[in-house]
């Protein structure tokens, strides 16, 4: 009979208690200090930016491929701005690397649009300490191929530090972990964002020099942007035309890879790249040249 270990606890309550969080988010709206002590426990000092998929991104007005290949030993182009490469280029300079065998929010929410089996990828000293039961260590050049597959699949990234995952997982200082999440609109435990007070809801921001566009000149109302793509619900059909809340947007791109009328559009400037490395690089444990 084998040893039961805090992680076997951990995935047993998120999975009982993980359709709750939202009903504790509104919870903590409300209460300011029920909201002090969860911010404590589980969010203190968070920093975690969403990614926008790579597809969405435009610039000078043109979309720039999802195929284009770059030699990772050597800096990343300026004309370049696609933002898996922020991910891929900080998969190389780490010295560790963890894939979990699955995603415990859509295992919890039993999600029935996206693979279950792609889960998380961690990087860090506080990787190797992540219980092998939930997953395994590999190589630069499979974590880069799991980020491939998350993107092929309509997952987003969202990265940074996330204190309730160095809590879950039990792998000390939370600045010693980078989470590389691949996230969807159904089961992402931050759609709960919009019921979060303001200080603990802030820590999960959209990349840095990247912006939502809409024209509405342009704009056709089909609502194609609406349902069931937006993960913190920002987009709604108003007399005909989108409109957009950019307080809880997070700059995703899902909504301006599905418009047919390219009234939304994702930018990006070239300064994102390098300040969003920056906000996370020194969680991943630079490997020694």
């Amino acid at each position: 009979m084998s040893k039961i270990t805090f992680s076997d606890i951990s995935v047993k309550v998120i999975k009982l208690t993980f359709n709750s969080r939202f009903t504790l988010a509104k919870v903590c709206k409300k209460i300011p200090l029920i909201a002090n002590v969860v911010d404590k426990l589980f969010f203190e000092d968070d920093d975690i930016q969403v990614l926008p998929r790579d597809s969405s991104i435009k610039t000078n007005n043109t979309v720039i491929s999802e195929e284009i290949t770059i030699n990772m030993d050597v800096e990343v182009p300026e004309n370049v701005m696609l933002p898996s490469i922020v991910l891929k280029n900080m998969i190389m300079k780490s010295k560790y690397h963890f894939i979990m065998d699955s995603c415990i929010c859509r295992v919890s929410n039993d999600c029935k649009d996206y693979p279950k089996k792609l889960g998380c990828l961690f990087l860090g000293k506080g990787s190797k300490r992540i219980s092998p039961k939930l997953g395994k260590a590999v190589s630069p050049e499979e974590a880069i191929e799991h980020v491939d597959k998350c993107q092929k699949t309509g997952l987003v990234h969202i990265i940074g530090r996330n204190k309730i995952d160095s809590v879950w997982l039990n792998t000390g200082p939370k600045e010693e972990l980078l989470s590389i999440c691949a996230c969807c609109p159904c089961c992402c435990l931050w759609k709960m964002t919009p019921n979060l007070p303001e200080n603990i809801g802030k820590n999960f921001s959209k990349m840095e020099g990247v912006e939502l566009k809409l024209d509405k000149t342009i704009c056709i109302g089909c609502g194609k942007c609406v349902k069931d793509i937006c993960f913190v619900d920002a987009i709604t059909v108003q007399n005909g035309k989108a409109s957009i809340d950019m307080i809880k947007c997070r700059c995703c791109g899902r909504c301006a890879e599905i418009c047919s009328s390219d009234a939304l559009t994702i930018k990006m400037e070239k300064y994102g790249v390098k300040h969003s490395i920056k906000r996370v690089e020194s969680l991943i444990d630079v490997k020694l040249e």
